[in-house]
């Protein structure tokens, strides 16, 4: 009888030990959430490297994602990616009404991500997308050659999306650089033009597209914009059209920096001027010593200076930096400024012409 006693007693010790210790570990677990303080976005995905497009905040890890095509339907197929989980494979978008619905926990506090993948650009390039997350809107574009992506950050937890900034890695975030050794672009419209998405094609670099106007110069990343992400320093090629409108010309790309280039309606298009527009090209006869000139032309955009010139350039020369082209007629102010120096001014702008602007 002693021993059956000793038998129930162990029993008993031994079953009260493994519940104690199963219940440690369920509050282990939770606790043990891991909170990303920096951007997890893979340089790539599915072969395709993924361009940076934003930053979007929610509440929980837990959410109803709903996607449907964004704008005019056109045959979007898109599949989209949560922290590395394909949630959606290869779907035909339909509008607001029949959205695409599915349920994810994004499993970390803090820093998660989304990527579009296109498998094919729709009747209108690129293919594009809205998504909700708990309700929270935004917009992704891909084409064939880049997936678009945004970082997902779960609130609460000593991060928000002014992090993604300081991430580095693949993007530079929302913010007005690229890392330390290259730098992005975005173009834009400050209109509605009536000639649906500008398709925007960066040379070497892809395509993007511009899909929202805006009234001010946006920061890179912003969606609705045309983004181009770590690119190396240097002068880039560039054409843009929509239905009736084409726009070409060059920008500069300095490292760490966002440069913006805003695409103004011209009845001919192109650069140079055309019949109804005019450029400026900002230069300098001398080095200065102080690095990178970086000229902003107020509700334009900005441009660096990396180079000077013997005498005054005309404004097809776009080494060096400092060109702004297809600039309405009218008066423009502007600021520049390097390490030691600060210049601001205003200038005006005449129909087919090239102002050559020197910072003395």
């Amino acid at each position: 009888m002693k021993s059956l006693s000793k038998v129930f007693t162990f029993l008993f010790i031994c079953i009260f030990a493994f519940t104690s210790c199963d219940q440690e570990d369920d509050t282990t677990e939770e606790e043990e959430i891991e909170v990303n303080e920096t951007s997890i976005i893979p340089s790539s995905s599915f072969g395709r490297p993924n361009v940076v497009l934003g930053c979007v905040e929610i509440y929980s890890r837990i959410t109803t994602i709903e996607v449907w095509d964004h704008g005019q339907i056109d045959g979007d197929i898109v599949s989209i990616i949560a922290n590395g989980d394909t949630i959606i494979n290869e779907r035909t978008l339909d509008g607001p009404g029949n959205p695409i619905t599915v349920d994810y926990d994004f499993g970390y506090n803090g820093f998660n991500y989304i990527t579009l993948f296109a498998h094919n650009l729709g009747d209108l390039p690129p293919n594009t997308c809205t998504i909700a997350i708990n309700g929270v809107e935004f917009i992704l574009e891909a084409n064939l050659e880049a997936n678009g992506s945004v970082n997902v950050v779960v609130e609460g937890y000593g991060v928000d999306c002014n992090d993604a900034n300081n991430s580095g890695g693949n993007n530079g975030g929302n913010g007005n650089g690229g890392g330390s050794d290259t730098g992005n672009a975005i173009f834009w419209i400050n209109a509605d033009y009536n000639c649906g998405p500008v398709t925007v094609n960066l040379s070497g670099n892809g395509t993007g597209s511009i899909t929202s106007y805006f009234n001010s110069s946006p920061s890179c990343g912003t969606s609705g914009a045309a983004n181009f992400s770590n690119l190396d320093p240097g002068t880039y090629s560039y054409t843009a059209s929509c239905s009736d409108t084409t726009w070409n010309g060059t920008i500069n790309i300095s490292a760490d920096n966002c440069t913006s280039q805003l695409l103004l309606p011209s009845n001919n298009g192109g650069g140079g001027g055309g019949d109804t527009t005019g450029d400026v090209k900002f230069w300098t006869d001398h080095d200065f010593g102080c690095g990178p000139i970086s000229v902003n032309v107020n509700g334009v955009g900005s441009s660096n200076i990396s180079g000077y010139f013997g005498s005054a350039p005309d404004c097809e020369t776009t080494s060096a930096g400092g060109n702004f082209n297809n600039l309405q007629p009218g008066s423009y102010s502007f600021s520049a400024s390097c390490t030691d120096y600060t210049w601001n001014g205003n200038f005006t702008i005449t129909s087919n012409s090239c102002l050559k602007f020197q910072l003395n």
